[in-house]
């Protein structure tokens, strides 16, 4: 499929939400220039400078980018994506917004488009849709767990105008349980400013004010609110819990926080990845694209949002454990709940099954030598989920080095040094799956 700069918010999830390795190497290698390089730099601040919500921050990261460009600190890099990594770093180093960040493209990007970058232009709206259907819109699994407890597990959030159909039948499927979590643990987020409202709006009676967006262009503010109306059956004053992990981003954030200060959701697992600010993905050239900020979240109740900081989850778990907490939670609900003891016996019964069936967990630690120079380190795998950011090391003497914890067996994984993602120099053992070569070791 070819790059579309007008799904931009589907972009921005792709760029968060998959196991975000490197490309698997090309016959050819392609090389950037100084040329090429300082074109790109010097088209992004002007960008940034026109768009960026925080016009203030836009300063400051156009004096640090000329900065590190007399410093030379990209001059030795000739491969663009590593190029674009490194971009995407000091960008986030000056920012602290995750959303900022540089993509490069083997392909030829398509023109700029006149009109407002996240709008998705009818020619367009055909192939948007077929891949939102491919990807079951969004929907990874849905199930009744032992105990009647609803599970609704999301990649991501797509607009009610191709996926309200399937939402709805999803939402109606799970009326008549007791309880419902919603797994957002691996989501990063949304394609539509109207999928969030659309799915609490299953969750009030009447309409609820969710959010707001100030917009720099105009110094415009539009408001999030719930719908009256929507297809099917509501799920009201029926407990919600909602897992989160470090991957947890963007719009997955959103709706999170929105239903933790409403008080109709607790939130189980880690802190999430603290992306709050709206934007769009814009052309810098033939290759690069930039995906810049232009609104900020503000929720009407706590005059904030999520930016930096993440949302804090009520229950903070291991995000691997955070089911089996919902599950556990859920079911002693029930049974302080219900008066139906033959009921309350089975659900008993699964309770026990329960606790017996959490996994156990043992320290694993990673360790790197070399990269003096590198200004960020991190490992992602199999233990993580394959998140980029969960897992930072330290620097200590020679070496990065981190302690976590992982469940016994086989674990895959990979550093990722500054952006760019290689497999662990000490350790010789490797497989190769779906494409990409990731080293192994057995706790």
């Amino acid at each position: 499929m070819k790059p579309k700069i007008l799904l931009a918010m589907m972009m921005a999830l792709i760029a968060i939400s998959a196991p975000a390795q490197e490309s698997i190497p090309q016959t050819k290698a392609i090389v950037i220039g100084l040329t090429e390089k300082k074109e790109t730099i010097n088209k992004l601040i002007q960008m940034i400078n026109e768009r960026y919500t925080f016009f203030e921050v836009a300063k400051k990261i156009e004096s640090h980018l000329h900065q590190q460009v007399k410093k030379n600190a990209y001059q030795q890099i000739t491969d663009p994506v590593e190029f674009a990594n490194a971009i995407t770093n000091d960008l986030q180093l000056v920012s602290k917004d995750k959303h900022l960040r540089v993509e490069y493209s083997a392909q030829v990007l398509p023109p700029q488009p006149e009109n407002e970058v996240t709008e998705i232009p009818a020619s367009e709206k055909e192939n948007f849709s077929n891949m939102l259907r491919n990807q079951n819109y969004g929907i990874r699994k849905i199930d009744v767990l032992k105990g009647n407890i609803g599970y609704l597990d999301i990649a991501f959030f797509c607009t009610p105008e191709f996926a309200g159909d399937t939402y709805a039948a999803a939402m109606n499927y799970l009326a008549h349980t007791d309880q419902l979590i919603i797994d957002l643990r691996n989501c990063g987020g949304s394609t539509s400013p109207f999928a969030i409202p659309f799915i609490c709006s299953y969750f009030f009676e009447s309409p609820v004010h969710l959010n707001d967006l100030l917009w720099r262009k105009n110094n415009e503010v539009t408001q999030s609110w719930t719908y009256a109306h929507i297809p099917g059956k509501k799920y009201l004053n029926k407990p919600i819990y909602i897992l989160t992990s470090n991957s947890t981003f963007s719009g997955a954030e959103e709706i999170a926080y929105d239903l933790q200060v409403l008080k109709r959701a607790t939130i189980i697992g880690q802190v999430t990845g603290g992306g709050a600010n709206p934007g769009g993905t814009f052309r810098i050239n033939d290759h690069f694209a930039a995906f810049i900020p232009f609104g900020r979240a503000m929720n009407p109740i706590t005059k904030t949002n999520w930016e930096g900081v993440g949302v804090q989850p009520d229950t903070l778990i291991n995000s691997r454990l955070a089911l089996i907490k919902a599950q556990q939670l859920a079911m002693e609900h029930t049974l302080n709940m219900s008066k139906d003891e033959q009921w309350k016996n089975a659900v008993s019964n699964w309770l026990t099954e329960l606790k017996k069936s959490k996994p156990v967990f043992k320290p694993v630690v990673f360790e790197l030598k070399g990269f003096p120079d590198a200004r960020e380190v991190c490992v992602a795998g199999s233990f993580n989920d394959w998140s980029p950011k969960a897992t930072k090391m330290l620097r200590q003497g020679d070496k990065w080095t981190v302690k976590t914890e992982s469940e016994p067996g086989k674990i895959t994984y990979k550093f990722i040094v500054d952006g760019k993602w290689i497999t662990d120099p000490a350790n010789e053992n490797t497989e190769t799956e779906a494409g990409y070569t990731n080293s192994v070791k057995i706790l």
